[in-house]
């Protein structure tokens, strides 16, 4: 038996990529939009002896069918190149392996909990004895707490008896068991492949970007300065060319006056709310500058209600920093012993609001903000 499986040739929108050998024992990842990951995850499939993806049916009657039937033409698939269906022994064992009961088999389709059909999805790859299985989003719809065991022990069963995997999932935590790497795919590009590390802390598309919490850029370094477009934010740098530059949600300050004692640098530029989210615990921005030669689109935090981490900044001497008794608080607030902002609960930027309430208020898509960003947060990093 082959234990490399060759990913070069893979189709997207009519074009080849390569995404190398996957070992057997071992995953690739794929990230990006679904369209193109889809794509990609059959065009794997149609790869000799590549189990295909296991789907469900759509459509208005599709919750009536039964899981054996399903199952029974999903292996007729999976076995098109044999010609030998898997038997009833190996179908019990692979259901078995991820927590389901043969009686499973009897159920509707739509009567299945989220985690019951994600389990059946690899059980069905998985009885179908092929070595190398495909999968959409295998893990999708199934709650955080159940999600992380299954994946886990799909991860151990796949390295254990060294079937090759490659499935695409959006959720960042799913691809901590891509040892293959991870391919970042979107707009039917293959913007970057690489360890899920490199995906992550350098980001060449907007999901990782969007995953890892930060924004990113195109610039250039030249003579000593790192440039993003033509805005007067600017770093020191030692790299040289075109480069991607990344920049923290909170490597930034926002206040509603543009003379805020809380601006430290000469580099405070206006803005526009274009967006409100919610994203986790936190409210955020979505920013616009209003002069293009001064500042940078960019995400921020607002306000973050599982909490304010100190914003003093990393090798701050506390000793050094701690203001005498009669001094007036920082205009960015004290510092509690557990690290939260004294300004108020889950306040980021008190120049907008000391409270929630108060935040809520004051900032609403079109309001205007002044912005002064943290130029020791750019992280540069080489296009090539």
């Amino acid at each position: 038996m082959n234990d490399e499986l060759s990913l070069a040739g893979l189709q997207l929108d009519g074009r080849e990529i390569d995404l190398g050998r996957l070992r057997a024992g071992t995953m690739l990842g794929l990230m990006g939009s679904p369209d193109s990951t889809t794509a990609v995850v059959l065009s794997a499939a149609s790869l000799p002896h590549v189990a295909p993806p296991p789907r469900f049916p759509t459509g208005s009657r599709s919750g009536r069918s039964r899981v054996r039937s399903w199952m029974k033409k999903y292996l007729r698939e999976a076995d098109a190149g044999s010609g030998e269906a898997a038997s009833a022994a190996s179908q019990s064992a692979a259901l078995t392996a991820f927590g389901l009961r043969p009686e499973v088999l009897r159920r509707r389709i739509a009567d299945l909990e989220a985690i019951d059909r994600a389990r059946l999805v690899l059980a069905a790859a998985w009885a179908s004895g092929a070595t190398w299985l495909t999968f959409i989003d295998p893990f999708a719809s199934v709650p955080s707490h159940l999600r992380t065991g299954l994946r886990n022990r799909f991860a151990e069963l796949v390295a254990h008896e060294g079937r090759g995997v490659v499935f695409s999932s959006n959720s960042l935590t799913d691809h901590t068991i891509a040892e293959a790497g991870v391919a970042d795919i979107e707009k039917d590009q293959l913007v970057a492949f690489g360890s899920l590390e490199q995906i992550v802390s350098e980001p060449r598309g907007s999901l990782p970007a969007e995953l890892s919490g930060v924004n990113v850029y195109s610039g250039l370094a030249r003579k000593g300065w790192l440039s993003i477009g033509h805005s007067a934010v600017r770093a020191r740098t030692e790299l040289d060319g075109k480069v991607f530059v990344t920049l923290g949600w909170r490597a930034a300050l926002l206040s509603l006056d543009e003379h805020d004692p809380a601006f430290t640098s000469a580099t405070v530029f206006e803005a526009i709310v274009t967006g409100l989210r919610d994203r986790g615990t936190c409210l955020q921005a979505k920013l616009s500058p209003v002069d293009t030669e001064m500042g940078l689109a960019l995400d921020v935090d607002l306000a973050d209600l599982a909490g304010v981490p100190d914003r003093r900044p990393a090798g701050t001497d506390d000793a050094e920093d701690a203001p005498d008794g009669d001094e007036e608080p920082s205009a960015a607030g004290d510092a509690t012993a557990d690290g939260r902002s004294s300004a108020g609960f889950g306040i980021i930027h008190p120049g907008l609001g000391a409270t929630i309430t108060e935040l809520r208020e004051n900032v609403r898509v079109g309001t205007h903000v002044f912005v002064e960003v943290d130029t020791s947060a750019l992280h540069a990093y080489p296009v090539e």
